[in-house]
């Protein structure tokens, strides 16, 4: 009996990883059950009889990919002794790569689901709260080793964290104006104003200039 429950646990994982796939190549929006029956080697009713919920499924597998990304970022980060540095490379790790990122077009979809879908916007707001811990124990970090001045560090997070949100989809979308290496210094000056202290330096915005 029990080898039997852990071979539906292996199945039920795969579908799941086969859903992350599909979303990955095709979009939330477009996934159908056999896109992830094909990923998954497996007929449409396997795939229906362990997630009978497409919806579900699909949010399951948004939830495994950024819960995995997330362990992913902390362990690096916690790599890093210095604050700033420490800043820095959670920039370089999560705002958007280039136009049609694939991870900020999910996030584009997941936005636009929770806000019609409850259920959705349940787990996203799950998801949103673990990332912002992240940048919260980042500015945390900094103001106990004096190199960030915050009185409020979660609220200071968020105002990081919207700004790297904004400046991260005009990169996604292709705005004309917003290369990635001057994206990354606009989060860290935006950082600088929010985190004045002796560890936050002047920074390079171009050759030969500082801010």
């Amino acid at each position: 009996m029990e080898g039997r429950m852990e071979k539906g646990r292996a199945r039920a994982q795969r579908v799941v990883r086969a859903a992350a796939q599909a979303i990955a190549d095709l979009g939330l929006d477009n996934v159908r059950v056999s896109d992830i029956a094909e990923r998954a080697g497996m007929t449409s009713g396997h795939v229906t009889y362990y997630f009978p919920s497409k919806s579900d499924l699909l949010m399951l597998a948004v939830g495994e990919g950024q819960q995995a990304l997330v362990d992913e970022v902390e362990k690096e980060l916690t790599r890093i002794e210095d604050p700033r540095g420490r800043l820095v490379r959670y920039f370089e790790l999560t705002a958007a790569k280039a136009r049609g990122d694939a991870d900020w077009l999910l996030w584009f979809q997941l936005w636009e689901s929770a806000a019609v879908d409850e259920r959705v916007g349940r787990a996203h707001a799950a998801l949103d709260e673990r990332w912002q811990r992240v940048l919260t124990d980042i500015v945390q970090y900094g103001v106990d080793r004096g190199a960030f001045a915050s009185p409020d560090p979660a609220l200071s997070a968020r105002l990081i964290s919207a700004m790297v949100d904004g400046l991260s989809i005009q990169l996604a979308v292709g705005a004309p104006d917003a290369p990635r290496a001057e994206m990354l210094q606009l989060c860290l000056l935006s950082a600088e104003s929010f985190l004045g202290g002796q560890g936050m330096r002047p920074l390079q915005t171009k050759p030969g200039t500082t801010t």
